[in-house]
């Protein structure tokens, strides 16, 4: 299974000769009711208005750019064994695999989500069973380590009797950060990484 990238930008309706034109064909204020009411619903969805833009507030960008994301470096792959760190002794091996993330912007917060899939091997001294492989998620804002916003998850992961291999994926909950300006690559970087013991 391959994760797309899932990179939505905002999408707005311009109704604005829709507009024009049912209040030109208005004809008075007898029909303004009318007009008003069908024009709204064509432009917005409802019969009435949504209020103006308060003075100060952010409007939703035209050309949002997602952060980049990456893969944390040493966070590619964790192996376990069954002893000593010989390849004979892998018992199991997890890696990362396609990574997806989408953006939108609400009010003053940009809000990310993030797909993580990857597989997991069965090494020779392994056996099928299941597994939790330790994933992190963190935002970074651009040129600082410390991250603004992580989140950690035990994806579940298992392989049948029979079966040498199986994949595993994460998608996260909403993740919202400040919202600095629509070329949110150049504020922010994703940063994934396989972390800490696998357990099974």
């Amino acid at each position: 299974m391959r994760l797309q990238d899932l990179s939505f930008g905002p999408r707005i309706l311009l109704a604005t000769m829709t507009l024009s034109l049912l209040a030109a064909c208005s004809g008075g204020p007898e029909n303004a009711g009318i007009g008003g009411t069908f024009g709204n619903l064509l432009a917005f969805n409802s019969t009435t208005a949504p209020p103006p833009v308060q003075p100060g507030a952010i409007e939703p960008p035209q050309n949002l750019v997602c952060p980049g994301i990456e893969v944390k470096e040493g966070g590619a792959a964790q192996r376990v064994y069954a002893g000593g760190q010989d390849s004979r002794n892998v018992r199991y091996q997890f890696s990362l695999g396609e990574l997806a993330r989408e953006c939108r912007v609400v009010g003053n917060q940009l809000i990310l989500k993030v797909g993580v899939e990857g597989k997991v091997l069965l090494g020779p001294a392994g056996a099928p069973s299941s597994f939790t492989v330790p994933i992190t998620v963190a935002i970074k804002k651009d040129g600082v380590d410390k991250p603004v916003a992580s989140r950690s998850y035990k994806a579940p992961a298992s392989i049948p009797a029979g079966q040498s291999q199986n994949s595993f994926a994460v998608v996260t909950e909403e993740i919202s950060v400040p919202y600095i300006n629509e070329a949110a690559n150049e504020d922010y970087d994703i940063v994934v990484s396989i972390d800490g013991g696998a357990r099974r």
